[in-house]
């Protein structure tokens, strides 16, 4: 064998970098888009909060009487905020643990995606229209697919085992009980506004007792470890 086909040779190191796999980033991308999208549309949503016009020389009074005209667009952009960073929160639970991509996770965050970049839509209706039982059940549906996403999302982590650790099961019980709760909340407002008129959003303060549940059983739980350390 002469000296040139000694030097085109490959050697050993030139095979260990050829063989070696790239690294594949893809679920760092997809965080990255999750947090961005969510960031926007919470961002976003702050829009619907319009500054009453009320000319040249407006009194005090007529200046409070126009904000609490506009009482609705308020409380439904504090609600939708929070039930928006509840999704995130929740989101970035069940994330946390994942440790491999599988087409069936992005499928379902883009999904969720779609979902919270539209937010701000039926935000603004039931701020500006929440008397009416359409702009109640569209907020409904919006939320209620929203919500069923993660829950399928999650059953997809633990189906496909896409997660390095399991939660433990006081916490994955808690988590999946205050979805499901919410779930049932936001497919009630679906017929609430047809069946109770203006009434209709007070189903939504209904939302405080999933939250509350979880945050009692997670007060029970940190009181429960705070005893077996003593």
């Amino acid at each position: 064998m002469n000296e040139d086909d000694e030097s085109e040779r490959p050697g050993p190191d030139a095979d260990a970098v050829r063989s070696k796999p790239v690294e594949d980033n893809s679920l760092g991308r997809l965080l990255t888009l999750s947090d961005g999208i969510f960031a926007i549309a919470m961002t976003l949503l702050a829009l619907g909060l319009a500054v009453p016009e009320l000319g040249q020389h407006p009194t005090d009074a007529t200046l409070r009487h126009a904000l609490a005209r506009n009482a609705d667009s308020y409380w439904s952009y504090l609600l939708t905020f929070a039930v928006t960073a509840g999704y995130w929160g929740r989101h970035r639970r069940l994330m946390r643990s994942v440790v491999q991509i599988h087409p069936s996770l992005v499928r379902d965050t883009m999904f969720l995606l779609v979902l919270v970049a539209a937010m701000p839509f039926p935000a603004s209706l039931l701020g500006r229209y929440g008397s009416e039982p359409i702009a109640l059940a569209l907020y409904g549906a919006f939320n209620a697919l929203a919500t069923l996403t993660l829950i399928v999302m999650s059953s997809d982590v633990r189906r496909l085992q896409l997660s390095d650790r399991e939660l433990s099961a006081d916490a994955d019980y808690a988590h999946r009980r205050m979805s499901w709760l919410s779930l049932v909340v936001f497919l009630l407002c679906i017929p609430a506004g047809y069946v109770l008129g203006h009434r209709g959003p007070y189903v939504l303060l209904l939302l405080a007792i999933p939250a509350r549940l979880v945050w009692a059983r997670n007060a029970a739980g940190h009181l429960r470890s705070r005893a077996l350390d003593r």
